[in-house]
């Protein structure tokens, strides 16, 4: 059997799970009128409040331009500050607006309600093994060279 065969029913799996939390996550952005990647943004600006354009970028492996259009359209909507930056006026950092917090809630609140209900479908004693075993996975993509960075 080839050494890589093996790896078949892991890729599988992942695309079907990438697929169902895309829609997961399109549909939970679209309660709010937002696309997903804007969703990602309030996600980021939540747990890291006045950060820099580039590091936000950095976070979500999007390229400078691309964030900065979607941060755009988030100030348009007040659902985002975007200021000088006070140790160096020629960058700029983002936040969230009370508006944009209460955006962030509700969109959390789905997805939260979502995980919970999706849980009950997994046995209580396994629950724990399963969020080792994701974040597993996700710290060996983060470590991998060949994945997960899009290129520039």
């Amino acid at each position: 059997m080839n050494q890589l065969a093996q790896y078949v029913n892991v890729r599988e799996t992942f695309q079907i799970l990438v697929r169902r939390f895309g829609v997961l996550q399109k549909d939970g952005a679209q309660c709010c009128g937002i696309s997903v990647v804007q969703s990602h943004i309030l996600y980021e600006l939540q747990k890291r409040p006045n950060i820099s354009l580039n590091e936000l970028a950095d976070l979500l492996s999007i390229d400078t331009s691309t964030l900065s259009r979607q941060v755009h359209q988030l100030v348009e909507m007040e659902l985002v500050n975007r200021l000088p930056d006070p140790n160096d006026r020629r960058y700029v950092v983002l936040s969230l607006t009370p508006k944009g917090v209460e955006q962030h809630k509700e969109i959390a609140t789905y997805m939260e309600t979502y995980f919970a209900n999706l849980f009950t479908h997994i046995p209580k004693e396994k629950h724990a093994q399963v969020l080792e075993s994701l974040q597993m996975i996700n710290e060996a993509m983060r470590q991998s060279a060949d994945c997960c960075t899009p290129p520039l």
